[in-house]
Formats: C-alpha cells, sequence, structure tokens
C-alpha cells in the first residue's frame, strides 16, 4: 500500500520527497470532452499534481436528487489524473467559496427556516453528513492509499477568514471525514483544526507568511494552497491582468527561497461559469462574469501564455534541485549586501542555492568574491529581481566521473542526461564554475564570446555571454562523451517556449435571425403578499417575473422604493419599460404613474449568491415589498466632529485622537415609519443610541477593523421629528457609500403574482427577423443558426462576440453559455467545440430587445 507523510521539510511519498507542484483546476468549469487535453497540458508545464473542488451543489441541484454523470462525473475524471500519474488535492467543503454560487452550498438550503451555515448548526450538519455519505464513497477508491493519487483531502475552507471561531465545527467535519474512510493527510488553509496541516492562501508578502507558519505550526511542511497567480472579474469592473510573467517567476523564486514545497497555482486553469454558476464576492456589485479565465497560465480556452512558460522553466529548475529543497540542513536569515541586495542561502547535503535579491529599482552587476575557488564570479540581476545562484550540484558525468557545478550565476531549466541550458537577460554576462575531474585531459569546444579558463583548483570557470543567438559549449573526453552546455538570453528562452501558430481566424456565417416576444400571462403565476426570493419561490437561478395592480390618486412622479433587493430589476410600469434599478440591497427609482390603477412588473436576473463573507444565503431577487412615496437620503455628507464644528464629509475622514465619534442629525417630518441602510461601515453606526439589525454583513476576519459593506434595519430606532446618527470613524480613512432609505408600511405594495421567466423549454412564436427596430425596450428572444465543418480530431476553439445586446442568456444546442452583460470587461464568450454539430442553433434572450446583427461567431 501506497504511503504518505510528511516533516517540517517536505512531502514524502512511498520514502521519497517530493516537491508538490500542483495545477488547480475545476473539472466543474469544463466540459469533460476538454479532460484529456487540460490534463495533458498540466503535466507538460512540469506539474505533478492537480487541486480541485468539489462543489456540492453542482452534484445535488435538487435536494436528494444527486448526479455524478457526464460532465460531473468525478469519478472518471480522478481516474484521469491516475493514469497521467498527477497526483491529487481535493477539497471538499462543504463550503468552497471558489467564486462559485452561494460557496458551492445548495441553493435550496437558504429556503430551510432559520437555517444556519458554516457553523455546528444540527439541521446544517444533517445535510452536511447526508453530502459525505454520498461524496466520500466515491473518493476512497481514489486515495494515494488505495492505489489511487489523492494525496491530501482539505477539511472546509478559509474557514478562519469568516471571523467566526467554531472549534466544534471544524472538528466534526474532520471527523465525518476520518470516520467515513479518509486515511491521508487532511490539511486546511486559513482553516487549522488539530490534526490537518495548515497551507497558506497568497500572492505576495512571501517572508510574512512563511514566518506565520514557522510561528504558528511544527513539523509540517511550508504549502500554499492558492498561490494566486491571477484574478477573477466582476461585470463592470476592469480587466484583471495586473500580475506578469516577470512577476510570478520572480514570487516562485521567493517561494523556494522561503522554504515552500508545495505550492498549488490557484488558478492554473480558470475555465468558464456556464449556466448561472458564478458567484457573488464581497462587496455590492462584485457578481462574477462568466469567463472565470482569471488570467492563468492555461487560457479559458486552453491555450498556453507567457506564465505558463514561466512556470514551466521554473519547474524544470525545481526538478533539477528538488534534493536541496525539499531536505535542507538549514536556511539562513535574509542577510542584507551593499548596494541594496539581499542573500539567503538554502543548503543541504546535494548542494545549496544562493538567492540573491535587488530591491532597486536599476540592474545591479557586481562582482562577487567565492573563497572557495578564489575567484571573482559576474552577478547581474534585474531591477527587483531575484537570482538563484547554485553552488556544488551534480550536473552530469564525464569518464565515468561526477561533473559538478561549483557555481551558476545565470538561470538555468537545470543539467540532465549531460544537457543543461543556462540563461539570462539579454546582453549580460554570467559565470559558471564546473568541478571536473582530470580537466587536462579534456576536449573543450567553447565559441566566441564565451570563454574559460582552467583555475588553479583543477576546476574550469567559464565566463558567460548572454547574446540573442544560442551557443553551444561542449566538454568532451577521451571516450566520446560529452557534457554540453547551451548559453542562451531571455528572450530566445521564451521565445522557443511559444508553440502556438496563428492558424487564422475562421468565421462561422449566420443565417436569417428569427425572434419572438417574451409573453407574461399576469393572470397565471404563484400569489404572495410580499414579493418572494427566488429560494422562497423555490428556483435556483434564472429569471423571476413580479406583476403587482396599485392605485394612485393623481398622476405624476413617484418614488418607488425596493427595501430588500440583492439583482438589478428590470421596471415595466402600465407597459412602458421604465428603467433598470442597478443598487442593491434597498433601491429606488423615479416612476410616472397614472391616475387610478397601474400596472407594475419587474424581471429579476439572478446574478449570482455570495460565495464569500458572513453574508452567504441572502434573499436573491425581491424579498419584500416595494413603497411608493419614500425618500433616498445621502448620508455621506455633513457629519461634526462631536457635532461640533465644521462639517466632514465621510469620504474623507479627518484624522482624530482615540474614539471619538461623528454626529448628524436630521428630520424625520413625513411620518416615515420604515428605514434601510446600505454602504459601509454600519457596524460602526448607531441611531438615537441604538444599533442597527444587519441584515447582510460582508465582515471578515480580514476586513473587521475597516468599515465593510452591508444592508441594515433601523426602522425601529427611527422617531418622529430628531434623529440623530452617530459614526465611529477611528482608524477609517474614508467610506464610499452611505445612504438612508425611509418609505412607509401603508405605502408598500402588496399581492404579488411571480413566475419563472425566459424559460428556453417554453414554446415560442417564431418570427423572421425583415427589419428589427429598437425604438421600444422589452425581453425578447432571438435565434438563428450556423454551420461547423469541425472533426473530432480538430484543436478548435470557438469564441462568440455578442456586440450589440445588453443583458441576458444565451444558448447553442440547447447548452447555457452563461449569463452576458455588455458592460465589461467581458466581451467574447466561449462556445465549447465539443457541443457543436455540423448543424447548430443559437437562442438568445436579450432583456431590452436589443438587435442581434452583430453578433460574430468565429474561431481563435
Amino acid at each position: 500500500m501506497a504511503s504518505i507523510q510528511f516533516d517540517k521539510n517536505s512531502w514524502i511519498i512511498d520514502g521519497n520527497r517530493v516537491f508538490i507542484k500542483s495545477a488547480a483546476v475545476h473539472y466543474f468549469r469544463l466540459p469533460r470532452a476538454e479532460w484529456d487535453e487540460l490534463l495533458d497540458k498540466v503535466k507538460k508545464a512540469g506539474c505533478n499534481c492537480i487541486e480541485t473542488y468539489i462543489p456540492w451543489n453542482w452534484h445535488e441541484e435538487a435536494e436528494g436528487v444527486w448526479d455524478f454523470a457526464n460532465d460531473k462525473d468525478l469519478g472518471t475524471f480522478l481516474k484521469k489524473c491516475e493514469e497521467r500519474n498527477l497526483y491529487v488535492i481535493l477539497r471538499p467543503g462543504p463550503y468552497i467559496c471558489a467564486e462559485w454560487d452561494f460557496g458551492g452550498l445548495p441553493w435550496w438550503l437558504s429556503s430551510k427556516e432559520n437555517m444556519k451555515y458554516r457553523c455546528y448548526h444540527e439541521p446544517f450538519l444533517h445535510y452536511v453528513d447526508r453530502y459525505f455519505d454520498e461524496l466520500v464513497p466515491r473518493i476512497l477508491p481514489h486515495l494515494i492509499t488505495n492505489a489511487g493519487t489523492v494525496i491530501m483531502v482539505q477539511v472546509e475552507n478559509e474557514f478562519q477568514a469568516l471571523g467566526k471561531p467554531d472549534k466544534k465545527y471544524m472538528e466534526y467535519l474532520r471527523d465525518g471525514l476520518i470516520t467515513r474512510g479518509i486515511n491521508v493527510p487532511l490539511v486546511t488553509c486559513y482553516g487549522g483544526v488539530e490534526g490537518a496541516v495548515e497551507f497558506r492562501n497568497f500572492w505576495s508578502h512571501t517572508e510574512e507568511h512563511a514566518k506565520i507558519l514557522d510561528e504558528r505550526f511544527e513539523g509540517q511542511p511550508k504549502g500554499v494552497l492558492e498561490f494566486w497567480v491571477g484574478w477573477f472579474e466582476q461585470w463592470g469592473g476592469p480587466r484583471a491582468n495586473q500580475k506578469t510573467a516577470g512577476m510570478l517567476e520572480k514570487t516562485l523564486y521567493e517561494l523556494l527561497r522561503e522554504g515552500f514545497t508545495a505550492i498549488n497555482y490557484y488558478m492554473f486553469f480558470g475555465g468558464t461559469n456556464f449556466d448561472h454558476w458564478g458567484g457573488r464576492t464581497i462587496g455590492e456589485h462584485t457578481f462574477m462574469i462568466t469567463s472565470y479565465d482569471y488570467d492563468a497560465p492555461l487560457t479559458e480556452y486552453l491555450q498556453e501564455t507567457a506564465k505558463y512558460q514561466a512556470i514551466k522553466r521554473v519547474h524544470s529548475f525545481i526538478d533539477w534541485v528538488e534534493p536541496i529543497l525539499t531536505n535542507p540542513l538549514n536556511s539562513d536569515e535574509c542577510t542584507a549586501l551593499p548596494d541594496g541586495l539581499q542573500c539567503k542561502i538554502v543548503q543541504s547535503k546535494a548542494g545549496s542555492i544562493m538567492f540573491l535579491a535587488n530591491s532597486k529599482m536599476e540592474r545591479a552587476i557586481q562582482k562577487l568574491y567565492s573563497p572557495e575557488e578564489q575567484h571573482e564570479l559576474s552577478i547581474t540581476i534585474e531591477p527587483d529581481g531575484i537570482l538563484p545562484v547554485v553552488k556544488n550540484i551534480k550536473a552530469g558525468r564525464l569518464a565515468g566521473k561526477t561533473v559538478k557545478i561549483s557555481a551558476l550565476t545565470a538561470y538555468s531549466t537545470g543539467f540532465s542526461n549531460n544537457i543543461g541550458t543556462v540563461y539570462h537577460e539579454t546582453g549580460q554576462k554570467s559565470s559558471l564554475v564546473l568541478q571536473v575531474k582530470d580537466v587536462d585531459e579534456l576536449s573543450i569546444s567553447c565559441p566566441y564570446p564565451q570563454r574559460y579558463e582552467k583555475l588553479d583548483s583543477g576546476k574550469l570557470q567559464f565566463t558567460l555571454f548572454h547574446g540573442s543567438k544560442p551557443q553551444v559549449i561542449s566538454i568532451m573526453d577521451g571516450k566520446n562523451e560529452c557534457f554540453e552546455i547551451v548559453v542562451n538570453d531571455r528572450k530566445t528562452v521564451e521565445e522557443n517556449d511559444k508553440i502556438f501558430a496563428d492558424k487564422g481566424e475562421v468565421t462561422f456565417a449566420l443565417t436569417d435571425w428569427y425572434q419572438a416576444s417574451e409573453k407574461i400571462d399576469e393572470s397565471l403565476g404563484r400569489e404572495s403578499v410580499t414579493p418572494l426570493d427566488f429560494s422562497s419561490f423555490g428556483q435556483w437561478s434564472g429569471y423571476l417575473s413580479y406583476t403587482a395592480q396599485f392605485e394612485s390618486n393623481e398622476t405624476g412622479q413617484k418614488t418607488l422604493i425596493f427595501p430588500r433587493i440583492e439583482d438589478p430589476v428590470r421596471v415595466f410600469l402600465n407597459n412602458q419599460y421604465i428603467g433598470l434599478v442597478n443598487d442593491l440591497g434597498a433601491a429606488s427609482i423615479e416612476i410616472p404613474v397614472e391616475k387610478g390603477n397601474n400596472s407594475i412588473r419587474f424581471l429579476v436576473q439572478n446574478m449570482g449568491r455570495y460565495n464569500f463573507t458572513q453574508a452567504l444565503g441572502e434573499p436573491k431577487g425581491i424579498s419584500e415589498s416595494p413603497s411608493l412615496d419614500g425618500i433616498v437620503v445621502d448620508l455621506l455628507n455633513g457629519w461634526k466632529v462631536e457635532g461640533i464644528g465644521k462639517s466632514h464629509s465621510l469620504r474623507s475622514i479627518p484624522e482624530i485622537e482615540g474614539r471619538i465619534s461623528f454626529m448628524k442629525e436630521f428630520v424625520n417630518d413625513q411620518g416615515f415609519d420604515k428605514a434601510i441602510l446600505v454602504g459601509e461601515g454600519l457596524q460602526r453606526l448607531r441611531l438615537n443610541d441604538g444599533a442597527p439589525v444587519m441584515l447582510i454583513s460582508n465582515e471578515t476576519a480580514w476586513n473587521r477593523f475597516d468599515a465593510p459593506y452591508g444592508v441594515a434595519d433601523i426602522g425601529h430606532l427611527l422617531n418622529d421629528g430628531f434623529n440623530e446618527f452617530e459614526f465611529d470613524g477611528q482608524g477609517l480613512k474614508g467610506i464610499s457609500k452611505l445612504k438612508l432609505y425611509l418609505y412607509k408600511e401603508a405605502n408598500q405594495i402588496n399581492h404579488w403574482k411571480m413566475q419563472s421567466a425566459a424559460l428556453l423549454t417554453e414554446p415560442k412564436k417564431w418570427q423572421r427577423i425583415n427589419q428589427l427596430s429598437n425604438d421600444k425596450v422589452e425581453p425578447c428572444w432571438y435565434k438563428t443558426t450556423f454551420t461547423t465543418t469541425l472533426q473530432s480530431t480538430d484543436d478548435v476553439k470557438v469564441k462568440i462576440r455578442l456586440d450589440g445586446l445588453s443583458k441576458g442568456t444565451f444558448w447553442v444546442n440547447g447548452f447555457c453559455l452563461g449569463r452576458y452583460w455588455q458592460i465589461g470587461p467581458q466581451e467574447e464568450y466561449k462556445i465549447p467545440a465539443s457541443i457543436l454539430k455540423e448543424e447548430n442553433e443559437l437562442i438568445i434572450f436579450d432583456e431590452e430587445g436589443r438587435s442581434p446583427l452583430q453578433i460574430k461567431i468565429n474561431t481563435l
């Protein structure tokens, strides 16, 4: 039976020390047909491990109905890892975050009365036990102890970041995994539980995280379970491509320097949030876009990037020096050197690595004197760069004798089978000192501008020039054995790594377009006094339509208040489109009412549940009756320190000593009896000396001393007439939002009819589009067809641009490709080649009925 252990230095598998080079990939974010290509490319990059979450809600969409078939076939995915000798780290939750709807928890849990999540709450644990009972038996055959390759299983996920300690809960999950047969090491990340190995999640400040692990834990190796090499993106936000390949490479060397021997690239491949699986993270509008590309080493289309090549190069280096990294005798503290350099040495019986870091913003060029060689070595380090100087490591054999590198001041992808590549920036120099027996009996071919000399110690010292043309230094013995050194510059190495040629873009012609109206029969639907959120209605995601009637004594503009709203809302009044409500928590819109009866309708798309913070399980859609004749007050301005002196804006909070409050007065002279606050720092705020009731809190362990976003009810604190707010601004530089929504219970619109909307399966009356007018904004369906001639063996990547549309959902051949919203940053959407046929049907639901005539489908 295979085994896995660990000590303070590294993981030990079957008695061998292993540097874990893991790729985070989510089997649920790409079709099964692409698993082979994904895993092959992971393997080619030098990874020896796969890490994946297991989303509970992906496998139990409906309560009690389990699905592990087709694209959800976890067992087959694990078998494919085994076929490639890839180790696996599984993270089954029950909570996973992952920017995935509800953090992987099933939506129907939020329909259970008084349900609490991620804590020792027996009703919650009842369903967790059912999940573990179904899942763990599927994992057991794939454990390394059962001839599989699963080497670690995670308990929960980032639990300490929640900011609500619950030792009993974490121990319950740990014990639940063990008693069901999990006998490989359990791990946590920001979630420690006794008996599990703790990892860290980060991108920067490597030295700080290493120190935390050293201070808090003993007898376990250092690992980063989420090395954030990219980032996710949200609708309406900027592109998240701020982390370059160069930054990634440098940070990898930092990890090696600080003794990390397990690295999981999050994400190595991101994939796609098909259908409505994208979640919502901390903040108000942070809904995940459909692409989960993550600016990862492999793109959403499985194409290799500069990050991929950087990782591949460093992995080759790691493989070469693995004995040093995984079993060091000691690792010195960082030592400051002259001219802004720092030095840290990792030593072992197999050799040593001296990591030299340049903190300056200019290139450092120095001579380093080696007492062992009694000679100077050329050192060049780029601005804000790290150079690993390898010393006393085996590199090959000549004439039956070991060839050792006494010192190398260039980067290297390692030496194997008597050949190795060394590289540096174009035009720079480096040094290589070789220890070879019987130097005088060797034949050395060293083309200019490369040079060498024989040292008194009997070693060979090469002065290397890294020009734009690769050169090979050859050393031969009398038996025609050859030792070769390939001298390159970085640019050449990077260019050689690029394997994709431009195949040329192929555009697929779209045939005639057809359209159909989205008809809502207001006589149908489920009735309720107050609007129901998605879970209360009994629907996971997609669209809901809300309709109601109300009376008005006059014609004119009225302010409609939404006291509880967690998704953008399209508002239609008397069959006319009014606008899109985009504020969340609570919101308002001006509507032109008519005297007498009015018909109002809302169309709401569930944009994803919170996958992070204490706000899990928020009511999606509309969950409280809107109210007429309310008002909205922006509370950011007009605050005074202790209620005296100059007025200040909370956008820029002045420095004050100690816990001194800002005060603001307002008068409720219209008889409002309901009030909702939306904004930042609500836990710091009091009204009339009373605390608000938090409805949503984005507080975490990381931001609890800041001013996290939230929604709060203060109606019970509201006075007729004079009211006074108090805000504790200590330690804050400012906040960006604080709104007060005031309304009357008597003016709330009740008696609603709700029904599912935008259903692909509903019959539609299609009409061919001859001339399209966008004069009227109303939801509309469109369809067209296109022909492809793709072969199953073609390496084809297909994308679609939805120029001209607004917001909605779309399908190809019945497969839901996800949400779209033309506010950026996503401009193109993936169509998996595996769902395409010779004749294909594209169907689109657009909330505003915008023209589809600019849509384009083509290959990459």
